[in-house]
């Protein structure tokens, strides 16, 4: 999201304005006639602007101010859709101009009325604000913003998303689908213009990077949570093969009781001494017949010891 400076506050001191200018990404030249609003912004004669510049007319003869305006080159002029009748020929009268194009809609106009031009438009100015002056508490639009937002994808549209109105460091993040913010009053009653954009920048990307912090934490529970299932059931197996094994080995040693002169015997041959679907834990499958039990005698005792056939796995 781009942050777009508005100086309607500091209209009156140019210093402040090329301050703010340096600070933001682009600057958002608000104008109005006193007719359409209350209040008449002043003119700007001795300044030029450097970065991208989004022209808001809040005026009832739209070209009027196109003519005035055009001298600072802006990219984007925008003028409310509640203003005039002529939407269509305000349009083409601005794209004649070289300048790309925009409509405003109020807070309590519906988004709805504006979607037939849409595929004619590079920009949608939602005011999040009743226009006129700065300083007003933000208005919800976020219904509007996603209504936008979805009938854009849908639609396989380009225009861009601008909210404008009460934009401080809480409300941003009601508005994270839009493209460009425009920020006036929270960056222009600061001491220090570009801590407070940094500051603003980072309170909509920390919201961004909680999202992702959630998504990687529980995947890390859940390969943790993984990895001590599978450790447990690891080990469950391990244990249950050590008792099979004791059951292997005490089974051929009742074998050897009444063959007492092998000293080696292979599981099929335990079978009538063994469990029935006695299978080994660590394949899930019955024991291979070459499973071998072998008994020796060291140092006047006697040992046993299990060697697994070929494709069965030991307990370990």
């Amino acid at each position: 999201m781009k942050i777009a400076g508005s100086f309607l506050k500091i209209q009156n001191d140019l210093e402040k304005i090329k301050i703010l200018e340096n600070s933001v990404d682009q600057i958002h030249f608000d104008v109005m006639d006193g007719i359409f609003t209350e209040n008449k912004t002043l003119e700007l004669n001795d300044i030029e602007f450097k970065k991208d510049i989004d022209v808001h007319l809040m005026v009832k003869d739209v070209k009027k101010y196109v003519d005035k305006l055009i001298r600072f080159n802006p990219k984007y002029i925008s003028f409310h859709y509640e203003a005039t009748d002529d939407i269509l020929d305000n349009i083409n009268y601005i794209k004649e101009k070289n300048s790309k194009v925009g409509i405003a809609i109020n807070p309590d106009t519906k988004v709805e009325e504006i979607y037939k031009y849409l595929d004619k438009i590079d920009l949608v100015l939602l005011l999040s604000v009743v226009p006129g002056k700065g300083g007003q508490k933000f208005i919800d639009i976020s219904d509007k913003l996603d209504k936008l937002y979805n009938y854009r994808k849908e639609n396989n549209l380009s225009f861009l998303i601008e909210v404008d109105g009460g934009i401080n460091d809480d409300t941003v993040k009601k508005i994270l689908k839009a493209d460009i913010a425009v920020v006036g009053s929270f960056i222009t009653d600061s001491s220090d213009y570009k801590s407070q954009v940094k500051f603003l920048k980072k309170s909509f990307a920390f919201t961004l990077l909680e999202v992702l912090g959630v998504i990687i934490i529980l995947g890390i529970i859940g390969m943790i949570s993984f990895v001590a299932v599978d450790r447990y059931l690891v080990n469950s197996r391990i244990k249950t093969c050590k008792v099979q094994e004791k059951n292997i080995v005490e089974a051929a040693k009742m074998y050897f009781i009444d063959n007492p002169r092998q000293t080696e015997v292979t599981i099929q041959y335990l079978d009538s001494y063994l469990p029935d679907d006695f299978k080994n834990p660590m394949t899930g499958e019955s024991y291979n017949n070459n499973t071998i039990v072998k008994r020796e005698k060291i140092d006047e005792k006697t040992k046993y010891s299990v060697t697994y056939a070929d494709g069965d796995k030991g307990c370990e």
